[in-house]
C-alpha cells in the first residue's frame, strides 16, 4: 500500500511537472525584435534632438558674430565723414575681390564712429578712416580684418598700420552701392566717385554653412550714409555773403548796410515822426 502511494505520488508529481507552460524560442525572438525595434526608435528620437540642437546653436553663434559685426559696419557707414574742402581724404573707396570661395571686398572711408576701434585707441577720440577686409588671421583663417589710421596725418599708401582681427565667423563679404541716376546697383566705385559718398550701401556677409554641401549663412543690410543737403548760402563775414557760384554779392544796396533789423525799423520810424511834426506846423 505503502508502495503504491509513493509511486502514485511519484507520477502526480511527475504530471504536474509536465502541465507547466513556459516561453518558446519563438516568442523570445518576437519579444526580442519588439524590444530592439523601441530601442532603435528611441535612440533614433534622442541623436535627432541632440544634432538639432547642436544644429541651432552653431547657427545662433553664426547669426551673434555676423550681426555683432553687421551692427558695427552699420554704426561706421552711418557716422561718415566727408568735407569738400579735401574729398580725396575723405571719399568712400570700394575694391571688389575674392576670399576663398566667398566675395571678399575691401571697403574703406572716415569716420568718427567708435565701431571696430579698441577702446585704449587715440582714434577713438576724432575722425579716421576705417580700411574692412577679409585676410588670414595668424592662424591662417580667414576672419574680419581692420586697419585704420587718421587721414589728416598720415597717408595710407606710407603709414603702417596695425591689424586685428574681429571674427573668425564671417569669412566673406560683398558690397554694391546704389546709382540713383540709372536705378541699379553697382559693384564698382571707381574713378572721381572715390572723391565722394554713396547715398545706399548694400552689405551681405558671408558665413560657413552648417552642414556640408549647404547654402552659405548670409546676413544682409541696406544702409543709408546721411549726407547733409547742397549749400545755398553761408555768410562768410560782415557785408557779404558767399554763393555757390563761388562769387560774393553785397549785403545790402543801401545805406542800411550794416545795420540791424531793429536800427532799420527805428530809423524808418523816426522819418515818419519827423514827417507828421512839419504837417502840424504847416
Amino acid at each position: 500500500m505503502s508502495k503504491e502511494r509513493k509511486s502514485n505520488f511519484g507520477l502526480g508529481t511527475l504530471d504536474l511537472g509536465r502541465s507547466e507552460s513556459g516561453f518558446t524560442l519563438l516568442e523570445l525572438l518576437v519579444a526580442l525584435a519588439i524590444l530592439v525595434f523601441a530601442f532603435v526608435i528611441i535612440w533614433e528620437t534622442f541623436t535627432g534632438t541632440v544634432k538639432a540642437w547642436q544644429r541651432g546653436s552653431a547657427l545662433l553663434d553664426e547669426l551673434r558674430h555676423g550681426d555683432f559685426v553687421m551692427e558695427q559696419l552699420v554704426s561706421g557707414l552711418r557716422s561718415a565723414a566727408f568735407f569738400r574742402t579735401n574729398p580725396s581724404r575723405y571719399g568712400f573707396r570700394l575694391e571688389t575681390g575674392n576670399a576663398g570661395s566667398y566675395p571678399g571686398d575691401k571697403l574703406s572711408w572716415v569716420t568718427t564712429s567708435t565701431a571696430f576701434i579698441p577702446p585704449d585707441s587715440e582714434l577713438s577720440r576724432g575722425t579716421h578712416r576705417i580700411i574692412f577686409s577679409i585676410e588670414d588671421n595668424d592662424d591662417g583663417d580667414p576672419a574680419v580684418c581692420i586697419r585704420a589710421y587718421d587721414p589728416l596725418l598720415e597717408d595710407e599708401d606710407t603709414v603702417e598700420m596695425e591689424r586685428w582681427f574681429v571674427s573668425t565667423e564671417v569669412q566673406g563679404i560683398q558690397c554694391r552701392v546704389y546709382n540713383p541716376e540709372e536705378e541699379i546697383w553697382e559693384n564698382s566705385w571707381e574713378g572721381e566717385k572715390t572723391n565722394t559718398l554713396p547715398t545706399l550701401v548694400e552689405v551681405t556677409l558671408y558665413m560657413d554653412p552648417i552642414e556640408e554641401f549647404d547654402e552659405p549663412v548670409k546676413l544682409t543690410r541696406v544702409v543709408e550714409i546721411p549726407i547733409g543737403p547742397a549749400v545755398t548760402g553761408v555768410v562768410s563775414g560782415a557785408g557779404t555773403e558767399t554763393t555757390t557760384d563761388g562769387g560774393d554779392k553785397p549785403a545790402a544796396e543801401s545805406g542800411d548796410a550794416g545795420k540791424t533789423d531793429g536800427e532799420k525799423s527805428g530809423a524808418d520810424g523816426s522819418d515818419g515822426k519827423q514827417n507828421e511834426a512839419k504837417k502840424e506846423n504847416e
